[in-house]
């Protein structure tokens, strides 16, 4: 019985060693993050080496500040919409040396102020592409998840707070055995949504869904709407000042309008993506075209002869084909994304404010051909 008291003791210890575990190894993942500063937010510290692969959705937004603060001459920022465009396809079609794709999930106007910064200090840069994707009509005062993660990263500076994950810290203290920040887990080949997807043409419920719309819609899809220039903050806040910036340093500038299959003018109507205040209710054509407008007038406005507002939604080969869609945003095809590729590096479907009004009566004209012919298939 004497030497119970010990035995207690000795387990209290261990027990306690437990808790304290978790913390141990918190602190440690902690300090190796700091020393590595993957995210190159510490003043002076070295930029980490990234591997050649893609980097995994999550993750990619994390790392801009690394890229950006590298040399490249070509640069493309959007959304999901050119995710799928890899450095190769831009090599090819813009001759480029060091291109960065720098798009990710939904970009909204918020964003901006912690990117477009970051792009017009990129050395030797020589082009810029945007994708005009619909997030950026955004209207009130949200961030994309991506957003909210380069917010807190500009706040937490060197510090590190919770944004930090386990993995952050495996491929940090592999950065500091080898230099370049990486985890075997991480090779992506193509986006997640990219995964697993199929052509919209194999699911029948939604034919089903897109013959409804058309015949519900046909008399009112191109209904005027409301929207303003003004109530597009992103223009004037955010892309004129960025386009000033890129002519003071004559940087081209490709403001682009990606294909989007033309049953979206039908379907979106009565089916709005969720969680976005960017289009009105109503019919959705005209406020494209709204937008169209609108930034054409920031591009007339600021001037300068290399920047180019290009309207691939024209193009019926992509818009036309519901065959290279996986929903009423995305291709699915990886040849069309090179398609898209040479096509902007060509200039190919560029507007104006003296072809709009042409423009706009070409893609009324295709999108009820398109619609004509879904509701007879």
């Amino acid at each position: 019985m004497s030497g119970r008291p010990d035995v207690d003791r000795v387990s209290r210890h261990k027990y306690a060693g437990l808790v304290l575990l978790p913390w141990i190894l918190g602190i440690a993942a902690y300090w190796i993050i700091v020393i590595a500063d993957p995210y190159h937010l510490r003043a002076g510290a070295r930029v980490v080496q990234l591997a050649g692969h893609r980097y995994p959705d999550e993750e990619w937004p994390r790392l801009i500040g690394v890229t950006t603060a590298q040399p490249h001459d070509v640069v493309l920022l959007g959304g999901s919409t050119a995710m799928p465009i890899t450095p190769d396809m831009m090599r090819e079609a813009f001759g480029a040396q060091r291109p960065l794709n720098l798009s990710y999930y939904a970009p909204r106007p918020l964003d901006m102020p912690l990117i477009l910064p970051k792009i017009a200090r990129i050395s030797g840069l020589r082009r810029v592409i945007l994708f005009m994707d619909f997030s950026l009509m955004e209207k009130g005062g949200q961030r994309s998840a991506a957003g909210v993660v380069l917010e807190s990263m500009a706040a937490t500076n060197w510090s590190h707070r919770a944004d930090f994950s386990v993995a952050t810290a495996l491929a940090s203290l592999r950065a500091l055995v080898t230099g370049v920040f990486d985890l075997s887990t991480w090779v992506s080949e193509k986006p997640d949504y990219l995964s697993g997807a199929v052509p919209l043409p194999d699911s029948s419920g939604i034919m089903h869904r897109f013959r409804s719309a058309v015949q519900r819609h046909a008399t009112d899809v191109f209904a005027k709407s409301p929207l303003t220039c003004a109530q597009l903050p992103y223009l004037q806040t955010e892309l004129a000042p960025f386009l000033r910036q890129m002519v003071a340093k004559h940087v081209a500038v490709d403001l682009v309008f990606p294909p989007l299959p033309y049953i979206l003018n039908y379907d979106w109507i009565d089916r709005r993506p969720p969680h976005f205040d960017t289009l009105l209710p109503g019919p959705v054509f005209d406020q494209f075209m709204v937008f169209k407008r609108c930034v054409i007038a920031v591009r007339d406005e600021v001037g300068g002869s290399s920047a180019r507002v290009l309207a691939l939604d024209a193009t019926e080969s992509l818009s036309g084909d519901i065959d290279l869609y996986l929903d009423t945003i995305h291709l699915i095809d990886p040849q069309a994304y090179r398609t898209v590729t040479r096509m902007i590096a060509q200039g190919d479907d560029a507007i104006d404010s003296t072809n709009i009004d042409r423009h706009e009566a070409e893609l009324r004209i295709n999108i009820t051909r398109s619609a004509a012919k879904l509701a007879t298939h």
